[in-house]
């Protein structure tokens, strides 16, 4: 069976009828969705090391600042996700198995805060991750937001 870091390009080799392209996709699937679970898991409860273990120093900065202001404007960022779908990205990753991915879902955000509770207009969102698949849980080195067209 092909490594974890080896899943997509297989993906991309493979017959789509085959049963290893099966495989491969459900378990790009399976680790996304963890890795995007224990994402949300730990922003929402502010554990800065759970956060570490799923995403890159950058991003762990910029979450980090993110989540103080909410923090001193005495909001709660909970966020969620529904529908969470993905495709191989046409990006090509400079380093050794990290792969990119195309995730759409649909965002349902909502901040609990002093005045209430704020529910983001459910909408879809679609991204394009750079993941490190060498970690267990995958690691998220980038993210860019995909125009809408």
């Amino acid at each position: 069976m092909a490594s974890l870091s080896r899943a997509a390009g297989l993906l991309r080799r493979l017959d789509s009828t085959s049963s290893e392209r099966q495989r491969g996709a459900e378990l790009v699937t399976f680790r996304l969705r963890q890795m995007v679970d224990e994402l949300e898991s730990a922003t929402s409860q502010r554990d800065e090391l759970a956060l570490a273990r799923v995403v890159a120093p950058t991003l762990l900065a910029r979450l980090s600042s993110h989540g103080a202001e909410l923090a001193r404007g005495q909001v709660r960022w909970r966020p969620a996700r529904q529908g969470l779908r993905w495709a191989e990205a046409d990006r090509v990753s400079g380093s050794t198995g990290r792969a990119w991915f195309r995730v759409r879902f649909e965002d349902l955000t909502t901040h609990l805060g002093p005045q209430g509770l704020l529910a983001a207009r459910a909408e879809t969102r679609e991204l394009e991750l750079e993941v490190d698949t060498t970690t267990s849980p995958w690691r998220l080195w980038q993210v860019l937001v995909v125009d809408r067209r």
